[in-house]
């Protein structure tokens, strides 16, 4: 028994294309396989059958529109046209006379799809088999001029329509290389039977990529099956090589595209960093609220305050201050990794004044929780100063709450709504208070959970690049303002608590 003869294996080919891709151009050969008993006969028109297919051969240039037999005669019936593009077929075709070859293809503009079948089969898992066996399927019982999805499909999708009902689109034109190897002396009926793919072409405009599927096949065939007969085709690339002023021309237009590209970036991007003023410290604050421990109540949320002392201002008040989302509690921790940006000017010329001593910004802060009762409660306030130093620092602030008696409690754990401080920056030293000291000897207070942050810190000034001792001498007044500002409220909160030790000792005796 004679062996059928293979061909070369169709794998698709991808390549990157460099120039504009209407130069495109394929050629496509097909010739009909010689018999088996060719060397019987002595004529070789005799070794093939003349009453299919001999051979033909087309060199296409890119989304050109070559028609075959059967598309020649349908379009030259005008009530055949319906759409635009089917009444421009019909003025070209009666124009230009055209027959039809054995070799056509469809282009971007044409209705073809190479198949018809479903992606994926039918399947039904295990627990759907039975379950009809166990709960009845709802049906629907109303007949089917009164249902409301009438219409299922959509026989003429619009380009919008089909990118919302996708989650993959890519923006590519296809070409399809098609033959007709139906007997000459049998009229097909049966358009599919009238066609046969050989080649589809997609170019990626996005990424200029082509693929040729199947590749080309150079000095080896491929094979097709026809209605009793088979071929031999080859597919090769023949785009022709341009001159050196298209060469030229190409360089320009790619080098015109690459300048408005850079100008659309410049007009992005800052051509050198923006600089502060003059004698001006810039403080680029990224405040990261990580997480709370050791609460009582879930559902926390942490509110910040910025509090700039004289000296100090910002062209973003809104980043001054901010609030969390609420977080539900695991394992004792909430995590809110919340970050805030905040810019900071120093005016650097009270530097001048030996008498003045300026401090750092406040950070306050404010740890409340609002559970699914709505039941709000304050669970504790911390404040700190601004690390001095540029870098990265992560702290651990230890929160306190103000406390009332019994009633107070019961209200706590059952409404909500407890005490809380009217001015949240008397958690720390208030900016309106000028006074030399600061009274919080009414002031009960429990200890309550911590919160955990990082900062990183950004330091930008003029004055860096042109004086070397500047920077240490700066930061060395501005820590020492910190330092005391920390000393006298340790000293404050030191004279408070003798005091409350002196009344209570009067109350004993």
């Amino acid at each position: 028994m004679l062996e059928k003869l293979q061909g070369k294996m169709k794998i698709a080919g991808s390549y990157r294309v460099v120039q504009p891709i209407e130069n495109f151009k394929i050629k496509v050969k097909i010739i009909q396989q010689r018999s088996t008993l060719a060397e019987l006969f002595e004529n070789e028109d005799e070794t093939r059958d003349s009453n299919f297919l001999e051979d033909e051969e087309y060199l296409f240039t890119w989304q050109e529109k070559v028609f075959a037999p059967f598309e020649a005669s349908f379009y030259r019936e005008e009530k055949n046209c319906v759409t635009e593009q089917q009444k421009q077929y019909h003025q070209r075709i009666l124009e230009e006379n055209i027959q039809g070859s054995r070799l056509f293809s469809y282009t971007q503009q044409d209705s073809y799809y190479p198949d018809d079948a479903l992606l994926t089969t039918d399947y039904r898992s295990i627990l759907s088999l039975r379950n009809p066996s166990a709960l009845p399927m709802l049906r629907n019982r109303k007949p089917f001029t009164e249902r409301y999805n009438k219409k299922i499909l959509d026989d003429k999708p619009t380009d919008t329509r089909i990118r919302s009902n996708h989650y993959l689109y890519q923006e590519r034109e296809i070409m399809y290389i098609m033959v007709d190897l139906t007997p000459k002396d049998e009229v097909s009926t049966n358009i599919a039977q009238s066609q046969t793919l050989l080649c589809t072409i997609t170019y990626d405009k996005t990424h200029k990529i082509l693929s040729v599927n199947p590749d080309f096949s150079n000095e080896q065939h491929y094979i097709v099956d026809g209605i009793g007969m088979s071929y031999d085709y080859w597919i090769e690339h023949a785009s022709e090589k341009p001159d050196a002023e298209a060469l030229q021309r190409e360089r320009d237009i790619a080098r015109h595209e690459l300048r408005e590209k850079q100008i659309y970036k410049e007009a992005e991007i800052f051509q050198e960093f923006e600089l502060p003023a003059e004698n001006i410290l810039r403080v680029i604050l990224n405040l990261d609220i990580i997480s709370a421990h050791d609460f009582p109540y879930d559902a926390l949320f942490i509110t910040y305050v910025v509090e700039l002392p004289t000296f100090w201002s910002t062209n973003r008040r809104e980043t001054l201050s901010g609030r969390t989302q609420r977080s539900r509690m695991r394992k004792e921790t909430s995590n809110f990794c919340y970050v805030a940006e905040i810019l900071l000017d120093l005016d650097l010329n009270c530097l001048n004044d030996e008498n003045v001593l300026p401090s750092w910004p406040t950070i306050l802060l404010s740890v409340g929780s609002l559970d699914s009762w709505t039941r709000y409660r304050i669970e504790g306030y911390a404040s700190f100063s601004l690390p001095p130093s540029a870098g990265t620092h992560t702290i651990t602030l230890e929160t306190w709450r103000p406390v009332a008696g019994l009633v107070n409690s019961l209200r706590r754990f059952f409404t909500g709504g407890t005490y809380e401080l009217e001015d949240m920056s008397y958690c720390g030293i208030p900016s309106r208070h000028d006074k030399t000291k600061l009274e919080k000897s009414d002031l009960s207070v429990v200890p309550s959970g911590s919160v955990k942050l990082r900062m990183s810190i950004v330091h930008q000034s003029r004055s860096f690049t042109r004086e070397r001792g500047f920077r240490r001498d700066t930061f060395e007044r501005l820590s020492a303002g910190t330092l005391m500002s920390s000393v006298n409220n340790v000293l404050e909160q030191f004279k408070a608590a003798r005091e409350r030790m002196i009344r209570a000792r009067a109350v004993f005796t």
